[in-house]
């Protein structure tokens, strides 16, 4: 390989050139290599190239600038970004924090509306949120695919398969646009939605090794998004079985999921970050697999007592 195809080669997707992290000690590392290439170096270590050329590692970092060195054949390059001061250890003579206080979306009311069992598919609303848009990338893949694009994706894949079910069917966004995070399930209270599933792809924290954490998830804030996240997430999880770990239905304080009206729900398909989770992204018949599952967990919920 010559080091002009070496350097072309190269995509580093986390953490970005001069990318400013919190205080950590370690941090992960992902990006892509051409097709081929088994085996790169970063910072001294040996690291496998997946078969897709994305790749995933750990590295040692420290407060101020880092230098970490990437090696692809005889090419090598140094990659910089900062991490943050560590921070002074808390007072013990100061007075507490208060919890934090998570409350409805103000434009919600307090009442849950009437599962709508038994009515005619067409009668059924359901809003699908892609989940990011705009200048709001979400989370990156090794080879630079930003969340934002797989969750739309997904998610029209989902409307899709609701709507060959019968179910009427709504998006937040259609295309690469910035929606205020608060205002997303408005659109379900202007069109009286029955159910509100915002669609993402999920990535760990900073300090946490990308390529071993992938699995589904679904979140939910009160009682009747739960019963929503729970039906579906098993769907998932049976769907998924012999591919990827399900954590099930968990409870998270997103903005999207704070409806006391309308069951709503977080679904994470999968890490967008680890080579096999962005190789699964790419993948038609996966995501069609995902929606069914998560059209199957919505057909259980309104079927249950």
């Amino acid at each position: 390989m010559s080091l002009a195809s070496s350097f072309l080669a190269l995509v580093i997707s986390f953490p970005a050139p001069n990318a400013a992290l919190p205080y950590i000690e370690k941090s992960y590392m992902i990006g892509a290599v051409d097709r081929g290439i088994e085996k790169i170096t970063v910072q001294g270590k040996e690291v496998e190239v997946y078969r897709t050329g994305a790749w995933a590692t750990m590295v040692d970092v420290g407060e101020g600038t880092n230098t970490v060195s990437i090696t692809v054949g005889d090419f090598t390059t140094n990659h910089t970004f900062k991490v943050a001061a560590k921070p002074a250890p808390p007072d013990p003579n100061a007075p507490k924090a208060k919890p934090k206080e998570w409350k409805k979306l103000d434009y919600c009311g307090d009442e849950p509306k009437e599962k709508p069992k038994g009515k005619a598919p067409g009668e059924i609303t359901v809003i699908i949120d892609p989940g990011h848009g705009g200048g709001d990338t979400g989370a990156i893949s090794p080879h630079g695919l930003f969340e934002k694009n797989a969750n739309l994706t997904l998610a029209s894949i989902v409307r899709d398969e609701f709507s060959s079910r019968g179910w009427r069917v709504l998006m937040t966004r259609e295309e690469d646009v910035a929606l205020v995070l608060t205002e997303r399930p408005r659109l379900a209270h202007k069109e009286n939605a029955d159910a509100f599933i915002s669609i993402h792809h999920n990535a760990p924290a900073a300090n946490q090794d990308a390529s071993k954490a992938r699995y589904t998830s679904v979140y939910s804030w009160n009682k009747i998004g739960e019963e929503l996240s729970k039906a579906i997430s098993e769907k998932m999880a049976q769907s998924l079985k012999d591919e990827l770990v399900s954590k099930g239905s968990l409870h998270a304080n997103f903005a999207v999921t704070r409806n006391p009206e309308i069951p709503s729900c977080l679904v994470e398909a999968d890490f967008i970050t680890s080579p096999e989770g962005e190789e699964a992204i790419f993948s038609r018949a996966r995501q069609k697999k995902i929606a069914e599952a998560i059209a199957d967990g919505f057909a259980a919920w309104l079927e249950a007592e």
